[in-house]
């Protein structure tokens, strides 16, 4: 049974939040002496005011929450944040329709980082602020999401890890969410904080490292500029990115327990983040000696921008320093596979994430193991703990359907008129949240070419990616709404 009132009263304080937000670039565009200031103070006071009506017209309802009543809960929030993100930059003109603000919106607000403005270089600051908090906001909601609801969900993939974080829910999404959230908003907090300091050491202002920070540990990718990273061109910056890039889409339950116990011992013991390691580190070498191949030699090539641009995409960040469309066209395709297989799960990151392709390459090679020994009992296991085939059909339902998805909407923008590059990196760098791809939307372009309908069509995907495909496409079914 849906208990709408209680969704909608969690729904209004979420809102009412969400327009204090936007009081911040408010303030930022005031201290510049810009006027987009009372764009966000309009937004924020609609934000109130619907937030504040939903929460009083809804007091006292069932507060605690079904499975049905997360599902619904989780889909609204980020449809119904993700438009009211979309106001600011529609009241102020920074973008040529109400369809291209939601686009941007959407884009922060699920980390993916795909943009359709042009001339960022010469954008406000308040609303480049603005579209780093999306981000820093979107990114703490995922990890949220990742570790405290969607394992109760049964659909997260972080069913492994429900012991190793106080707080996770194991029988309610309340009480113990509040303790969680809070731990995870130190973690990253601290993450965060620690980035902006480096980058502003290293060279960047105050200004720049504060946005570079939300969206490199949110692992967003919108940058202040149209290079992108790119326009920095110092490679210390550069390191500092791939270093929080790279811990960004680690596992935060690992996080928390590193700096619990004080130690780093717990990140190499554990099997996902050495997949992850592991795989960054290949593709690396793959992609320099592809190029080191096609080039007859080192001539221009750099390990720091290949490994640079392996991290941006395998932890779907999607930053640039370089148009890697141009390298030997065996990197492209990697970085197009890499954006499928994503960071780790309980983090930042989008995509399949490491511990679903883990996962199903053991099932492999037990499937391979059964062939040679028909009558013998195998078992998956990580870290010495045996997976329950439930947990395995979940992760290959997922895996079945994420590509479902990505193959229909890959048709559907096709279907439009647009090229086949174009539309198939579209739909694989939205569904898995990393924003540039390849053709019209690579690192050298954008969005904004696209035709409005598929503007609309990705900003559903960015959604469905971000929330795991399940959360969204339940409430498409008609079972969900009976009793």
């Amino acid at each position: 049974m849906l208990h709408y009132g209680a969704v909608l009263h969690i729904l209004g304080w979420l809102m009412g939040g969400f327009g204090a937000a936007m009081l911040v670039p408010a303030g930022v565009s005031l201290y510049y002496g810009e006027h987009h200031a009372m764009a966000f103070v309009t937004s924020a006071i609609m934000s109130f005011f619907i937030g504040g009506n939903l929460m009083f017209m809804n007091k006292g309802k069932v507060k605690s929450l079904s499975h049905k009543d997360g599902f619904l809960l989780t889909a609204l929030t980020w449809t119904v944040l993700g438009l009211l993100g979309a106001m600011p930059m529609y009241i102020s003109d920074v973008t040529p329709s109400l369809v291209d603000a939601i686009f941007e919106s959407f884009s922060g607000l699920t980390t993916t980082g795909a943009t359709v403005i042009v001339g960022l270089d010469d954008l406000s600051k308040g609303i480049l602020f603005w579209r780093a908090l999306l981000q820093w906001l979107g990114g703490m909601g995922v990890v949220v999401l990742a570790i405290a609801i969607l394992p109760f969900l049964g659909i997260g993939g972080m069913q492994l890890y429900k012991t190793e974080m106080p707080g996770v829910v194991k029988d309610k999404l309340q009480p113990r969410l509040q303790e969680t959230a809070k731990l995870l908003w130190v973690v990253y907090l601290l993450l965060t904080t620690t980035c902006a300091v480096a980058y502003h050491i290293m060279g960047m202002s105050i200004f720049d490292a504060i946005c570079h920070s939300f969206t490199t540990v949110a692992i967003g990718g919108f940058a202040n500029y149209d290079q992108s990273f790119g326009h920095f061109a110092n490679p210390n910056l550069e390191w500092v990115a791939i270093i929080f890039m790279f811990i960004g889409g680690t596992n935060y339950v690992l996080h928390y327990t590193a700096l619990n116990k004080r130690s780093l011992k717990m990140y190499w013991e554990n099997t996902e983040f050495r997949y992850y390691t592991f795989y960054v580190a290949a593709a690396t070498l793959f992609a320099g000696i592809s190029y080191v191949i096609v080039h007859h030699g080192t001539e221009g090539f750099s390990l720091k921008a290949v490994l640079f641009n392996i991290v941006s995409i395998v932890t779907t960040t999607g930053y640039a320093t370089h148009d890697y469309s141009e390298w030997p066209v065996f990197v492209p395709m990697l970085l197009l596979i890499l954006m499928f297989f994503g960071g780790c799960s309980g983090s930042t990151s989008g995509g399949l994430k490491v511990l679903r392709v883990m996962l199903i390459a053991k099932q492999g090679q037990r499937e391979l193991r059964r062939l040679r020994h028909p009558r013998s009992i195998q078992h998956v296991k990580v870290q010495g703990h045996t997976v329950g085939d439930d947990v395995l059909e979940t992760v290959w339902s997922f895996v079945g359907l994420f590509f479902f998805t990505f193959a229909v909407l890959s048709l559907a923008l096709t279907f439009m008129g647009i090229d086949l590059i174009t539309a198939i990196s579209a739909a694989a760098a939205t569904i898995t949240n990393t924003g540039p791809g390849l053709g019209e939307v690579g690192p050298a372009g954008n969005y904004a070419g696209l035709p409005a309908a598929a503007k609309v069509l990705l900003c559903f995907s960015m959604v469905v990616g971000r929330l795991e495909i399940f959360t969204i496409l339940v409430i498409f079914t008609p079972q969900f709404w009976r009793r």
